[in-house]
């Protein structure tokens, strides 16, 4: 949550402080991201560590508002939807008396997804923009499905978690399709990820790391937009 203050402090005094002039202008978009990741856990068998890793593509919906700067740089702040996905094998607390030998197939996250950012804009024809910029993300969940590796239901819970954030670098292209309608298309790297503890994963003494959601090895993906322009 201080990531969010924060945020919030940095970006939204920028935005209205640009707000009075004339020149100044603005949009609301929807945006699909879709994103693939190769991430990685840790666990400990017989005292000795294991790091089960595996690939899944994650993806959302979200609503964002952006707002001219100045010149080509604007800001964006959005909210939307976001599930995560890990197809990583790795023993957990399985609800059940017996507490031995469960581990799941794979796992997601279902959250809210808070971001904001800054791009600039470039225009290379009548019709065609070139963009790129960085953008701050927050998740916190909100549901929790974990699949079986064995032969019994899978597990789904309902916390409230703070999942973690990434800061993520953005390129692409604008289509300008009338005046007030343009479409987008931004490959996604993100630079940084952090993913917090979920205690349904074992917690081992050897290290502090083993209830860990998950390290991002690498991840890249795409964003596809399309804006409303004031």
């Amino acid at each position: 949550m201080k990531r969010l203050f924060l945020l919030n402090i940095l970006l939204i005094p920028c935005l209205s402080a640009v707000s009075q002039s004339t020149n100044m202008k603005s949009s609301i978009g929807v945006s699909i991201p879709v994103i693939w990741n190769n991430s990685e856990a840790t666990y400990y068998q017989l005292g000795n560590p294991k790091y089960p890793s595996g690939k899944a593509i994650s993806y959302g919906l979200n609503i964002d508002y952006s707002h001219t700067l100045y010149k080509g740089i604007y800001g964006k702040i959005g909210v939307g939807y976001f599930k995560q996905m890990y197809a990583i094998k790795r023993p957990f607390n399985y609800s059940s008396p017996i507490q031995f030998g469960w581990s799941t197939e794979s796992y997601s996250y279902d959250n809210v997804h808070v971001y904001g950012g800054a791009f600039y804009k470039m225009t290379i024809s009548e019709k065609t923009n070139l963009n790129g910029g960085i953008t701050y993300n927050q998740y916190y969940s909100f549901r929790q499905k974990y699949i079986n590796a064995s032969p019994v239901p899978n597990q789904i819970n309902h916390k409230s978690i703070s999942l973690g954030s990434s800061a993520d670098l953005e390129i692409g292209a604008e289509r300008i399709i009338s005046k007030k309608v343009s479409v987008a298309a931004n490959i996604v790297y993100p630079v940084y990820t952090h993913w917090n503890k979920d205690e349904i994963f074992i917690y081992y003494g050897y290290s502090d790391d083993t209830q860990q959601i998950a390290r991002n090895k690498f991840s890249t993906g795409i964003v596809v937009s399309c804006n409303y322009n004031f």
